[in-house]
């Protein structure tokens, strides 16, 4: 396991060692622990990570169950473990009887474990995320079965609204913890292959904390100097790595794998 405390050093080398790159600091904004957890915090906020990644309880969604009594609006929250925030969510997932999904009249679910559901007749169905304009006809179809959701603030919408109970799961990201009050003893929830990459992120931020516009700008090129790095859709850079743009742990596992496409279409 590796700690903040543990990458004190790198960020100093990665600043030439400089004197002034210390934790005895006055102001704690100044710390090299405090750069790392600014560039842990926003590299895990957008990019995933198996170490941040959970699944939810599973959450009983139905007539009057939701947000002051609706049927179509739900907190966030309900849907993650105490304690935790998002930052990435796969799609909700909906437990169908058997005899539902096969479109069949619907039938109540009891609430169970996802260990028990497995060995009944329920069956998964990943929900559709569609924006909340195209969202809006959706919203008061009464009697249906979720297939849809959009978000709104803090809350997530499914459509149409559903006609009974059902049960409903998020997997998500959560976003890293650390231990505010002592920084350096904060656990790094991410692969040891990315320890150079937030130890460079952070020196990069303490040389602009420390006004050495030169250096930092030289860190950012070797943060993001590949040019397969720059993402075709936008042209801004993608992700960071210092000999190569970084893979994700899911592009390495179906690197090898085939890739079924499905066309589809919908409005707006």
């Amino acid at each position: 396991m590796t700690h903040i405390a543990d990458l004190l050093n790198k960020v100093k080398a990665n600043l030439q060692n400089r004197s002034d790159v210390t934790e005895a600091a006055t102001n704690p904004e100044m710390r090299p622990s405090a750069w790392l957890r600014d560039a842990i915090r926003e590299i895990t906020a957008s990019q995933p990570f198996a170490e941040l990644q959970v699944t939810g309880p599973v959450v009983t969604i139905g007539p009057g169950l939701g947000w002051q009594g609706s049927n179509f609006a739900y907190p966030v929250s309900m849907f993650l473990n105490p304690g935790d925030d998002v930052t990435l969510t796969e799609d909700p997932a909906i437990f169908l009887a058997s005899n539902q999904a096969a479109g069949l009249p619907i039938r109540p679910v009891p609430v169970q474990t996802i260990n028990q559901m497995v060995s009944g007749n329920l069956v998964a169905y990943g929900m559709n995320f569609i924006k909340l304009k195209a969202f809006q006809s959706e919203i008061f179809i009464p009697g249906g079965v979720p297939y849809k959701y959009t978000r709104w603030n803090t809350q997530f919408f499914f459509g149409p609204q559903p006609g009974q109970q059902y049960l409903v799961y998020l997997p998500y990201q959560k976003r890293h913890p650390f231990h505010d009050s002592n920084l350096p003893s904060s656990l790094i929830l991410m692969p040891r292959d990315w320890h150079d990459i937030i130890a460079y992120a952070a020196a990069e931020r303490g040389a602009i904390a420390l006004r050495w516009n030169d250096q930092a700008n030289f860190i950012h090129t070797l943060l993001y100097g590949d040019p397969k790095s720059l993402n075709p859709n936008t042209g801004e850079y993608a992700r960071p790595g210092l000999i190569a743009a970084k893979f994700m742990q899911e592009e390495r596992d179906n690197r090898l794998s085939t890739v079924q496409i499905l066309p589809g279409a919908q409005r707006y």
